[in-house]
């Protein structure tokens, strides 16, 4: 469905690793993946390795809860430069706002979405910052369990969220997830979310530092700028992500969404030897597929999410990009 740098990769097989003594070496083989590939930092590795490897440990080692176990043994020290800034922010409610700030510093196609409704502070995980796109069951599991044990890190004690709820069914025991999440959580709902009541977001961190907090956000600042510098392209996959299965995804709603005019669009992707249409084909593509491998949807259904009017539409795009069809895809899946 997307990638993922071979940075946060190695990372996440390292942390494996430790968990379940599963060398990394095995992990690479079962994917296919050369070792060369992560030693270079920017590589990018399709996402559904990382799935597929997961599974393999998680069966492997005969232990459930797994990815609640990854993002339990995510270190603050582990975000680089956001970890440290968050470090010394003041409370709870600024290591919130300045996560929500500079969270791109880290993220690559999840992201936690923020959301203060008055009453509670909420935190929900997301794909390409888009909520009709399924998130999978243990990316979740891993990003909620992470940020709860990053917080409690920070404050320097343990930290429950007021209320998490879960897109996937319960699991028979919930004692591993009481112990991160405490005793309110809800599954088979809309989302995957963390929240923490207003009223209570005043927990202190100790030993913070507004010099340091300063001095990390100047260069936080910094290295964002910098991000801001990518390919056209790229931000036209980034905003159709955004939108596709929500709004009609046109050239128009595009560019107005960059700021750009749709011909000063068509001329920037010309110079980089891409089109819209290609952007579009090429997000069709991976989110066909990562619906197809990870949901229950019916293909009318897929067709929508992907902003055809008619599925026959969709059954003809996807034989022209597999020469097969969306139906023999399924069956082959199971």
């Amino acid at each position: 469905m997307a990638e993922i740098s071979s940075l946060t990769f190695h990372y996440v097989l390292k942390s494996l690793e430790k968990i379940t003594s599963i060398k990394v070496d095995e992990m690479l083989q079962l994917a296919d993946i050369p070792s060369e590939v992560i030693s270079y930092h920017e590589n990018k590795i399709d996402s559904k390795k990382l799935s597929s490897i997961f599974r393999y440990c998680a069966k492997k080692s005969n232990n459930p809860y797994l990815a609640l176990h990854i993002g339990q043994a995510t270190s603050y020290q582990s975000l680089g430069i956001l970890g440290y800034l968050l470090l010394n922010t003041k409370n709870l409610k600024q290591i919130i706002e300045k996560f929500n700030t500079y969270q791109k510093l880290i993220s690559g196609h999840f992201k936690f979405y923020f959301n203060d409704d008055g009453t509670y502070y909420k935190l929900a995980i997301y794909i390409n910052e888009n909520p009709m796109i399924p998130v999978p069951n243990f990316h979740a599991q891993v990003h909620l369990s992470s940020i709860v044990s990053i917080l409690s890190q920070i404050l320097g004690e343990k930290v429950f969220p007021d209320y998490t709820c879960f897109s996937q069914k319960a699991e028979e025991n919930l004692e591993e997830y009481i112990k991160i999440f405490g005793n309110n959580i809800s599954f088979e709902k809309q989302e995957n979310a963390i929240f923490f009541k207003k009223d209570r977001l005043n927990i202190p961190v100790k030993n913070s530092n507004s010099s340091m907090l300063e001095y990390f956000e100047n260069q936080a600042n910094k290295i964002l700028d910098e991000q801001k510098q990518e390919s056209w392209y790229f931000k036209v996959e980034k905003e159709i992500l955004k939108n596709i299965g929500v709004n009609e995804i046109t050239i128009e709603l595009i560019a107005k969404n960059l700021n750009l005019s749709p011909r000063t669009l068509q001329n920037y992707l010309k110079a980089e030897s891409k089109t819209f249409r290609k952007a579009l084909d090429s997000i069709r593509q991976k989110l066909a597929n990562h619906y197809i491998k990870n949901t229950k949807m019916d293909l009318g259904t897929i067709s929508i999410f992907l902003g055809y009017s008619e599925p026959s539409s969709f059954f003809r795009a996807y034989r022209r990009w597999y020469n097969t069809t969306p139906k023999q895809k399924i069956n082959q899946s199971y």
